[in-house]
């Protein structure tokens, strides 16, 4: 299944959920979500899988032409935030990729076919009708971790932090518990409680109205609740 929605102004969620031709790189009953910021200077977050773009790419083309995009920003270096980031420059001839200063010195700066732009924690890059901020989160989730805050709509996209299993597009429903569950039973965040910690007062500082998860629903409530979920508990992996 390919769905595209719209969870904030401008903002579009798309996403793919067992879909058969790639049950080999994504697990069943898990979303797999890039966001399509349709500002002046498009922008997508994530890039998925590459040999998602053909049919992940004409989900964008049809609220932006994929041409258009300026940005395309990668939270950190893995099959679904970079695989296809090659494919979305070739299709954008002007996008530049962006990325903490990690993912280039580790991987991007030789894996993409342009180099990238590294983006400054607390960095601010304005789209004309939006703008990302972005914080530097090392060790969460990955060491190359960059969250991105988009300031006029208040969303947050907190990269793998906070994902959940099932295919609901959005919920306003508290889902701390299953979240600290799925991470200690897939192991994706380790239980580093001062790179968890720093990261949680960040975003626990912003205004937020949304969070947009990268695997998931679109949160929209419960934010207090899902913060002290994973300050309060180990993550430690659970067989």
């Amino acid at each position: 299944m390919i769905d595209r929605t719209e969870i904030a102004p401008g903002i579009h969620r798309i996403s793919f959920w067992d879909e058969p031709d790639w049950a080999a790189i994504s697990f069943p009953g898990a979303s797999y979500n890039l966001y399509l910021i349709a500002a002046e200077k498009p922008a997508i977050i994530q890039t998925l899988f590459r040999r998602t773009f053909p049919r992940i790419s004409a989900a964008v083309a049809e609220v932006v032409d994929p041409a258009r995009l300026e940005y395309v920003v990668v939270p950190h270096h893995e099959g679904d935030s970079s695989g296809a980031v090659n494919e979305w420059l070739s299709a954008a001839p002007r996008a530049t990729a962006l990325c903490s200063k990690l993912c280039a010195v580790l991987s991007l700066a030789d894996f993409a076919e342009r180099e990238p732009r590294i983006v400054g924690d607390g960095e601010v890059v304005d789209l004309g009708s939006h703008r990302l901020r972005f914080l530097e989160t090392p060790q969460v989730n990955q060491w190359d971790s960059l969250m991105v805050y988009e300031e006029t709509t208040r969303t947050l996209f907190p990269n793998d932090l906070f994902s959940t299993m099932g295919i609901d597009i959005a919920t306003d429903r508290a889902i701390g518990a299953e979240a600290l569950e799925v991470a200690r039973h897939l192991g994706y965040q380790p239980d580093d409680r001062a790179s968890l910690e720093r990261a949680l007062d960040r975003i626990a500082a912003l205004d937020l109205a949304v969070v947009a998860l990268m695997h998931g629903p679109t949160l929209t409530g419960h934010f207090p609740e899902l913060f002290r979920a994973f300050r309060d508990n180990s993550l430690a992996h659970s067989a």
